[in-house]
């Protein structure tokens, strides 16, 4: 009886700014660099506050400023934003991986320096910076405003820094040393600005287009609806491959990552198992999640190709003189094509594994063959899915 090896290699592929002012006014921004969850988060003094930071606005005049504004895109037609992570409200109680955490967008504004009071507002649209929509008056300067992601909200506006949370989770325990994600991809940008006269309001300023009683503020020389992000994409911090968010805990957030590996990396078998309908087992597809959610499923694409990149499948002699021999690949139940991705959702807990078989052998072939060794090295890459 002839017989081949196959040889199963597998290689893992985890495949300045201008500045100007207008009227004597501008601004600067500042992302926060790394973006952690925290209670208590900053200015906020209540037990039960969760959330962070997320950048501060500086507003510089050499003038008196009239009613500054504040324009938020990016947010839905509500207030409310929604990361999913653990949360539970006893600490008998389970972990429900999947809670939907309602947050809020608001802006903490101080005009004698931040060691003075402050003036706290939910975001969504255009809200006035400080109390009052109108006949307000800011002589300092600079004028800061730190923007903030938290459990709670105040629609109208408050300076009571220990207020309580007053959302979903005004309460309860959020799991330490955990990944907290956006429901929805997320985008939110702002723009501010000071009307002409004290007199005037937040009503001054357009969907879009340019103001006609009022300003907007260039931020680090950007002006306009929508000019500024409020989160630098490289602040998120919570260790997902697919999504983005916060880590919350004292420790470094930890980085999801995939082993993949072969049960078996090198297989020698008869040629005759794998001819005329059979196919024959080649080994385990392994996948191992590190750092992963235990009840979340993580979807990825694998492919296999081969070292000769002849576009399809065939073993190789390793002599002068010989043909290749095309055969076909199955990973469990479902057919494998030459390079195209096969969608895996692996689960984040414990070992993902499949079966690879090889099959589709002529057997007329077989009679045709140089006797000899032939051979194949198989690669498989390995991608985030979208």
């Amino acid at each position: 009886m002839k017989s081949t090896c196959i040889r199963v290699l597998v290689t893992l592929i985890l495949m300045f700014s201008l500045s100007y002012s207008i009227l004597g006014v501008s601004a600067t921004y500042v992302p926060e660099p790394a973006i952690v969850l925290k209670k208590k988060p900053g200015v906020f003094s209540h037990p039960n506050m969760f959330g962070a930071k997320l950048g501060r606005l500086t507003i510089t005049s050499d003038e008196v400023m009239y009613n500054p504004t504040i324009m938020v895109t990016g947010l839905s037609g509500s207030y409310d934003i929604y990361l999913i992570g653990p949360h539970r409200w006893d600490k008998h109680n389970d972990w429900d991986y999947d809670k939907k955490i309602q947050m809020n967008l608001l802006a903490v504004s101080y005009t004698d320096g931040t060691d003075g009071s402050a003036f706290i507002r939910a975001l969504n649209g255009k809200q006035p910076l400080l109390d009052g929509e109108d006949n307000v008056q800011v002589d300092e300067s600079p004028f800061v405003v730190d923007l903030y992601l938290v459990n709670s909200n105040d629609h109208g506006g408050t300076t009571d820094t220990g207020m309580a949370p007053n959302l979903n989770t005004n309460g309860g325990f959020f799991k330490l040393d955990s990944p907290f994600v956006f429901e929805t991809p997320i985008d939110f940008r702002f723009t501010v600005g000071i009307t002409d006269t004290l007199g005037q309001g937040p009503w001054v300023f357009p969907a879009s287009g340019e103001p006609t009683q009022g300003q907007f503020i260039p931020i680090d020389g950007a002006v306009g609806q929508g000019s500024t992000s409020v989160i630098n994409p490289g602040s998120y911090t919570d260790g997902e491959p697919q999504d983005v968010g916060f880590w919350y805990g004292t420790g470094t957030p930890q980085q999801v990552y995939f082993n993949l590996y072969f049960e078996n990396p090198s297989v020698t078998f008869d040629l005759c198992d794998a001819y005329d309908g059979y196919w024959k087992e080649l080994t385990d597809v392994c996948i191992e999640v590190g750092n992963g959610k235990p009840h979340k499923k993580y979807k990825l694409n694998i492919a296999f190709t081969t070292d000769d990149n002849s576009g399809e499948f065939q073993l190789l002699p390793d002599f002068i003189g010989g043909t290749g021999i095309p055969f076909e690949l199955m990973l469990d139940e479902g057919p494998v094509a030459y390079g195209d991705n096969i969608e895996w959702r692996v689960s984040g807990q414990g070992l993902n594994r499949k079966s690879l078989f090889i099959g589709g052998i002529d057997a007329s072939l077989i009679d045709q063959l140089v006797s000899g060794v032939y051979q194949v090295t198989i690669f498989v890459n390995i991608t985030n899915a979208d």
